[in-house]
């Protein structure tokens, strides 16, 4: 072989697996613990039919969602700093539906999730992203 067919030894394959490998590792663990740092709220459907419209709320956050099928899910996803308020939910039926429940802060990696059953029923359950609990 001639000396001008080789690649030079940073362009190797074995260098650039075993040499990016580490770094790119680093870097995504270091995005997803800065990730974990956001909290959410999440809701999920299980009362058998297309919600009306929903308005989520929490830490002076809001968001509306129009026509939640059954079995699907929606996130608010909260940015910013603030302090811990419940979470807010309310279904443009008549009379209007409202519930309170679980706290939760901006910050933290927080996930409160909701579940709505048929009746009216509500399960809510607060959960800290591991990152943040270790």
């Amino acid at each position: 072989m001639d000396k001008k067919q080789l690649r030079p030894w940073w362009l190797r394959k074995r260098f650039v697996f075993f040499g990016l490998f580490p770094l790119a590792l680093l870097v995504s663990v270091a995005v997803a613990y800065v990730d974990s740092d956001t909290s959410n709220v999440v809701v999920y459907n299980n009362t058998g039919k297309t919600l009306p419209p929903l308005l989520v709320k929490a830490c002076g956050q809001e968001r509306s969602f129009r026509g939640v099928d059954d079995q699907a899910s929606v996130c608010l996803r909260l940015e910013g700093a603030g302090g811990a308020t419940p979470v807010h939910l309310e279904l443009a039926t008549d009379p209007l539906w409202k519930w309170d429940g679980q706290s939760i802060t901006p910050a933290g990696g927080v996930t409160v999730t909701v579940r709505l059953w048929p009746g009216g029923q509500v399960d809510a359950f607060r959960q800290v992203s591991w990152w943040r609990d270790w």
